[in-house]
């Protein structure tokens, strides 16, 4: 917000504050609900956890102020519109989950309670269940039930030997109980037989009469060799150590019943114990479950949270909305005139230092190519003078060798006959020492000669 155009448009401050402490609300807001997701995410409430907390509430500031501030008149308003209600209500919605948790938070930590209570008595259950006396002994002789393919507990003993042992116990003894009552039975009715046919008594296959007769000493071997045969008193003595036994057995039964139970129920404890500690504290998304769970199952419930949600849905989307349906204000347009002036500044600015820049260049290259003409026309002068230097070197010999021609010639005609062969030994050495003018000075020579006579 600018305050020199602000204060052009001094009706409208009312209306430009009132949108910015809207802004600033749903800032404050978002940063609380932050502060609270992070604090139920962790499960310590902590000072520290403000920082992230102030910073997304300045995220949600500045965003709520791009939103509000780029919606300055223009045929897109109903598009830009959308985009912005659109974005506004995904913060709204992401605002306000924490805040409705906050709200039932009671409800919804005895719901999770409730639930973690009724997750460990059901795995108490399937451990006592799958660990009984009988599953032990089931499990003993190989048969585990997929049911409890993961509730199944380790144990040093169980009772499944002894109560093995004791049975087996109790049916030796039965059978010899039978066999001992049988054989008592049968050697009594042999005796009472022998005694009865002895005594002379009357009946079906007695004689009837007393004393030592055949038959009676028949019977009496027969109950004698029974007796023999059949060793009842061994038997009996038998059976009175296998009651002894199974006495005891049956004690150790009882103690090994006893520690099983006491062992099963020590390992379960410390499987449910485990359980609970991989519980912990109470997190977000148990949070956020448990508050879908408890809304579906009340209807008022329902309703509350659908209407906070929607209350802060609102708030957020409410600076949008003031917005566009406010219209285009006396701020805007100030504004709009004060960017397009800026625009076409910027642009003549632009122009301008693209001009200069230019003009700059151009002088740089005319620069450039002056000094390169007078450098051409310094090493043209050079040049030059270097000729002129050349062709006074040439003239300068051509004179020398003309005045030595000269003089020879003129001592030849002094004294011609004398001093010819001197002139021409000089000639010769003359020749020999220096060198033959090249044909260009030659004819200069040769040109001045004439010249001279």
């Amino acid at each position: 917000m600018d305050e020199a155009l602000l204060r052009q448009i001094w009706h409208e401050r009312a209306r430009h504050t009132a949108l910015g402490g809207v802004v600033l609300g749903t800032a404050l807001i978002a940063g609380f609900s932050m502060w609270i997701a992070i604090n139920q995410s962790l499960g310590v409430v902590s000072a520290v956890h403000l920082v992230p907390a102030l910073l997304w509430a300045v995220f949600v500031l500045n965003l709520d102020r791009l939103l509000v501030t780029s919606m300055v008149g223009g045929a897109r308003r109903v598009g830009s519109l959308v985009m912005r209600l659109t974005v506004a209500l995904t913060f709204g919605f992401i605002i306000a989950e924490p805040l409705i948790m906050r709200i039932f938070e009671t409800a919804i930590v005895q719901h999770i309670k409730d639930e973690r209570g009724d997750q460990l008595a059901a795995l108490r259950a399937n451990l006592v269940e799958c660990n009984s006396e009988e599953r032990a002994i089931a499990e003993g002789q190989g048969a585990v039930s997929p049911e409890c393919a993961d509730y199944t507990l380790t144990f040093a003993t169980t009772p499944a030997s002894v109560r093995r042992e004791l049975s087996g116990l109790r049916a030796e003894a039965t059978e010899l109980q039978e066999v001992v009552t049988k054989d008592t039975a049968d050697l009594n009715r042999l005796r009472n037989n022998a005694v009865k046919e002895c005594a002379g008594g009357r009946g079906v296959g007695f004689t009837g009469r007393p004393g030592q007769g055949p038959l009676c000493r028949q019977r009496t071997a027969d109950a004698e060799e029974f007796a023999r045969t059949h060793p009842i008193a061994q038997n009996t003595t038998e059976l009175a150590a296998l009651r002894q036994r199974i006495t005891v057995l049956e004690g150790r039964l009882g103690s090994a019943v006893s520690d099983f139970e006491k062992d099963r129920d020590a390992q379960i404890d410390g499987r449910v114990e485990e359980e609970r500690s991989h519980q912990g504290p109470i997190g977000f998304l148990e949070r956020l479950d448990a508050l879908h769970t408890l809304s579906g199952q009340s209807f008022a419930l329902g309703v509350a949270t659908w209407a906070i949600r929607l209350f802060f849905v609102a708030v957020d989307c409410l600076p949008v909305v003031v917005k566009f349906f406010g219209g285009t204000s006396g701020y805007d347009e100030l504004f709009k005139i004060r960017s397009a002036a800026s625009q076409r500044i910027f642009a003549e600015r632009v122009s301008t230092e693209e001009r200069r820049a230019v003009e700059e260049y151009a002088a740089e290259q005319d620069d450039i190519d002056r000094r390169a003409r007078m450098r051409r026309a310094e090493y043209d002068l050079s040049l030059q003078e270097h000729q002129v230097q050349l062709k006074a070197r040439l003239g300068d010999a051509v004179s020398a060798y003309a005045r030595d021609l000269l003089r020879g010639r003129a001592g030849g005609s002094s004294g011609a006959t004398q001093t010819r062969p001197r002139a021409d030994d000089r000639n010769s050495n003359a020749g020999r020492s220096a060198p033959a003018p090249s044909g260009a000075a030659a004819e200069a020579a040769m040109t001045g000669h004439h010249g001279t006579h």
